[in-house]
């Protein structure tokens, strides 16, 4: 509405100015500036990861000889999950020991018949040097058998499994993922100019989606040491409780976290933003004219957003109407526009 009265008394007061010798003026919808009481809180949003994630990989070939868990099920740290085929490996196991039990007789005997100028001590020395290499071929064939099972890393719940019993996997295959679900993560962006107020063990408050009405809390627990170049945001990640296992990784979330106190700020809709190559300005009226001055912002809300310079109280922005406003040309309000017209109307006509 005032929109529309302002259109249609520009033209009227712009022409009656003009008629009568002084600069026409451009009446406009302006709003005197106040400072906002408001929480000092931030929103963001994220998706919910787990505490702890791993995907069960043989590190070396074989054939799936069991599967000891169960799809969504629990799973507890250093149970077995997985089993490969072990006949082949157990026989090289074998193999190893049965060497390294003949070199230990035949380093002892070497030992008997140096000790009888039987054999040179080069001879030892060679046969312990035999000795050792055969040990560490048996510790590596046994950490080569131990590879055949597959434990759970923590406590945590086994994911849907990628293979069957009977069949032969690379290493490297995937198997079966593993979710420690009983805390979960979220990592939210949270602008630069809130860094000072975020702390560790900070409380946060979250709403997921997918479980509408219902509530969640955490605690800050990592802040990321640098701020990102483009977006100027900083990664600030919180750790959520998750006891009844309802939360589950990859929800989108909102979260809310009060930094404590309260501030007055320059709340203004964001209709009064001008935006430009090199930045934000607003449209001041200064002495009953336009002025365009740039303006550093600060959070966004739904059809306002904050000034954090560039705009004091007590100052008088343009509303709208800003496109066919220049700095430097006069402006009134849309009130005293009417209040002109009224007296233009009641005046006498003027003599010919």
């Amino acid at each position: 509405m005032r929109i529309f009265i302002a259109l249609l008394l520009a033209p009227f007061l712009a022409h009656a100015q003009g008629q009568a010798g002084g600069p026409p003026f451009i009446p406009v919808n302006m709003m005197k500036v106040a400072a906002t009481p408001v929480s000092n809180s931030v929103n963001a949003v994220g998706a919910l990861i787990a505490e702890d994630t791993v995907t069960l990989r043989p590190e070396i070939d074989g054939r799936i000889a069991s599967l000891s868990f169960r799809e969504g099920q629990p799973v507890r740290k250093g149970a077995v999950l997985v089993r490969l085929d072990s006949a082949e490996q157990r026989a090289r196991v074998a193999a190893a020991e049965a060497d390294l039990k003949l070199a230990e007789s035949r380093f002892k005997r070497s030992e008997e018949l140096v000790a009888q100028n039987f054999i040179s001590k080069q001879a030892l020395d060679e046969a312990r040097a035999n000795l050792d290499i055969l040990r560490a071929r048996l510790r590596q064939e046994q950490v080569a058998l131990d590879k055949t099972v597959l434990r759970a890393p923590f406590d945590g719940v086994a994911g849907l499994r990628q293979v069957s019993p009977g069949a032969y996997v690379a290493k490297g295959s995937d198997i079966v993922r593993v979710d420690a679900l009983s805390t979960l993560k979220l990592e939210v962006p949270v602008p630069e100019t809130y860094l000072p107020l975020i702390k560790i063990n900070q409380p946060i408050a979250l709403t997921v989606d997918a479980l509408p009405g219902q509530r969640f809390s955490g605690k800050v627990h990592a802040i990321d040491p640098t701020v990102d170049t483009v977006s100027r945001n900083v990664r600030v990640r919180a750790r959520i409780a998750n006891p009844r296992g309802v939360l589950k990784p990859g929800m989108f979330a909102r979260v809310t976290a009060d930094l404590g106190g309260r501030q007055r700020t320059i709340l203004l809709p964001e209709q009064v933003l001008v935006p430009r190559a090199d930045g934000n300005y607003v449209f001041l009226a200064v002495n009953g004219k336009a002025e365009l001055r740039k303006v550093m912002l600060g959070k966004r809300e739904p059809g306002r957003v904050e000034i954090l310079a560039g705009v004091a109280a007590g100052d008088t922005v343009v509303l709208d109407g800003q496109i066919k406003l220049r700095p430097g040309v006069p402006v009134v309000s849309l009130e005293e526009a009417a209040k002109r017209m009224q007296q233009m109307r009641a005046a006498p006509p003027a003599k010919k």
